[in-house]
């Protein structure tokens, strides 16, 4: 409708009323006979034009051209200008706009066209003149001016085309560009979400992370104290130890001494028992001479008797000798019966030597045996402190570690306190963001 309303102020402005307007008709009567051989010829310079040929590729395509380019000129020059006129016009820059042929393609042909129609409307004058005089001046202006209101309709249609794909295409444009901003606010909106959840969950991790490093740090102290004082337990005990082996081995060399005093005692009281029997026989030898004395002074005691008076002196001396005899004898049985018992007392004091010795060498073999226990103990011992100064001082060295651990996590605990407050920020920008975002595809609907 404001296209409509439009028209009077077009012919208005290219000077086309009056006389001017009436001269149009006549041009389209001088015109209309000659269209098809102007056309033709229009076509085939088209179609031998470098660039232009593209756009009317085939004879069927040439041909709809030409058709509805004669049907167009008709309506401009017997339509008297009317609305299904101007819509013609207005067809054809739309479907040059559709086929994408350059306005500059189009001006420049209907230049062409303008000179040949120029040419036909002098020849057609100055026949029908007096003598060939005849001013086609009138005509040509009346040309003129259709053919610039014909290309600036056309123009208009190609334009107004344009604008239209234009506006679709920056609509289209605008709901996709609104759709996409809406998917990235709303995937941002959720990463920030999850991300402020993530730093929530790793603000409270590290706090519990925080809490276990100070515990652990806490043990790993403690262990390293115990371990101090299993070292300093360690190397009271190897103190220990060692006097235990000195003592061990004092113990060891007393028992050697006594292994050799029990061997000289055994040795000796072999030779007091060989004395001893020596002893007895000496005593035994008295007993056989004491007996034999005393057979002897039996004997002489009956030859006195038989010798009677005589004999009575040898008598005495015989009986002296035979109470003598008697007394050795007892004596000597009496010597006999202690050297049976310094026999037997010996020989027990040599199976006692014998087991004292026996006990001597247990002793000296447990003592050799727990010289070596003590020995293999001194060693793991040995190690033990090793290990627990080891252990001291790695359990140090993992005490200084995780201080630095608890100190890094302290600075993550910062980082995500300023990463919660980052995600804050983004979220508030995207928001905003997306305000814009609106306002802008608001601003250019209107525009």
């Amino acid at each position: 409708m404001a296209e409509k309303k439009r028209q009077p102020a077009r012919l208005w402005a290219y000077g086309l009323q009056g006389q001017t307007r009436e001269r149009v008709a006549e041009v389209g009567k001088i015109l209309l006979p000659h269209l098809d051989a102007v056309l033709a010829s229009f076509y085939e310079d088209i179609a031998n034009t470098p660039d232009w040929d593209a756009y009317f590729t085939t004879e069927a395509l040439r041909a709809h051209a030409r058709k509805k380019q004669k049907e167009h000129w008709i309506l401009m020059f017997s339509s008297n200008f009317s609305q299904t006129y101007f819509e013609s016009a207005e067809k054809i820059g739309r479907v040059h706009h559709r086929i994408g042929l350059p306005i500059s393609h189009y001006t420049a042909a209907y230049a062409r066209v303008g000179l040949a129609l120029q040419g036909l409307i002098m020849a057609e004058v100055r026949r029908k003149s007096f003598l060939g005089r005849g001013d086609p001046t009138p005509y040509m202006d009346a040309l003129s001016r259709v053919l610039m209101l014909d290309t600036e309709v056309a123009n208009s249609g190609f334009f107004a085309a344009q604008a239209e794909e234009y506006e679709a295409r920056l609509s289209t444009l605008g709901r996709n560009f609104e759709d996409d901003i809406g998917r990235i606010t709303d995937v941002l909106s959720t990463s920030m979400r999850r991300l402020d959840d993530a730093a929530g969950t790793m603000n409270t991790e590290i706090s519990r992370a925080r809490q276990g490093a100070d515990s652990l740090s806490d043990n790993a102290s403690r262990i390293a104290t115990s371990a101090q004082s299993v070292a300093s337990a360690i190397d009271e005990l190897s103190a220990s130890i060692t006097s235990i082996t000195q003592d061990v081995n004092n113990a060891a060399s007393a028992s050697a001494n006594a292994m050799e005093e029990a061997e000289a005692s055994s040795e000796q009281v072999e030779s007091l028992q060989s004395a001893a029997e020596e002893i007895g026989e000496v005593v035994n030898l008295i007993a056989e001479i004491a007996k034999q004395t005393n057979l002897l002074a039996v004997n002489a005691t009956v030859e006195a008797s038989r010798a009677g008076d005589a004999g009575k002196g040898f008598a005495v001396v015989a009986f002296e000798v035979k109470a003598l005899a008697e007394r050795i004898s007892q004596a000597t049985s009496s010597i006999n019966d202690r050297i049976k018992r310094i026999q037997s007392e010996t020989q027990l004091m040599g199976t006692r030597m014998t087991g004292i010795s026996d006990c001597v060498s247990r002793v000296r073999s447990f003592s050799d045996s727990i010289r070596v226990a003590v020995a293999e103990q001194t060693q793991a011992a040995q190690h033990i402190s090793q290990h627990a100064e080891s252990t001291a001082s790695s359990t140090t060295d993992m005490a200084q570690m995780i201080h630095d651990v608890s100190h890094r996590v302290e600075r993550s605990g910062d980082t995500s306190m300023a990463l919660k407050d980052a995600v804050g920020t983004v979220s508030g920008e995207a928001g905003t963001l997306s305000d814009k975002v609106r306002s802008f595809l608001v601003a250019l609907r209107a525009a």
